[in-house]
């Protein structure tokens, strides 16, 4: 079966899985107290999304555009986390908890695999993979005695036209 079969059929069952775990958890807690915390676990994934989302757009952007920060850069690709947020955000008590489950470090890991998102292997950090900046160019290791360093060049003032003429 293709991709795209598995796909329709996930989006169609999962509103009746949601419905039957809602049934679920308001026959444990009541319909109120399951209310509360399908309200709750969406509430969280969009206050996530509201502060975080700004910023994990614009790394989706400059990741798409090909720019790339400098190696020591804090910016990492947040394919992860914004999943986390993004299925919080989403009402139901599945969705929460695949949220909860792509969080914990062993799926998060096959997850960075499966999406290309982690580092090498025994890279310090599974967001390992940097971006650069287009106009860094490469990268060139010199000893001291190959290299010297020059005094800033003094700037031009651009002549101011007159804006009569």
């Amino acid at each position: 079966m293709k991709i795209g079969k598995w796909l329709v059929a996930g989006l169609v069952l999962l509103p009746l899985a949601e419905l039957i775990a809602f049934l679920i958890v308001s026959a444990l807690f009541g319909v109120s107290g399951a209310a509360v915390l399908l309200i709750a676990g969406s509430g969280a994934g969009v206050l996530i999304l509201y502060q975080r989302g700004p910023r994990w757009l614009q790394d989706v952007r400059d990741l798409l555009s090909g720019r790339f920060a400098a190696q020591g850069s804090e910016r990492t690709v947040p394919a992860i986390p914004a999943l986390a947020a993004v299925l919080l955000a989403i009402p139901g008590f599945l969705t929460d908890l695949a949220a909860l489950l792509v969080l914990v470090p062993s799926v998060r890991t096959r997850l960075d695999a499966l999406l290309g998102t982690g580092g090498p292997p025994g890279a310090p950090d599974p967001a390992f993979t940097r971006r650069r900046h287009p106009s860094a160019g490469p990268v060139v290791d010199l000893a001291p005695d190959e290299w010297e360093v020059l005094p800033e060049p003094k700037r031009r003032r651009r002549a101011r036209r007159d804006p009569k003429t």
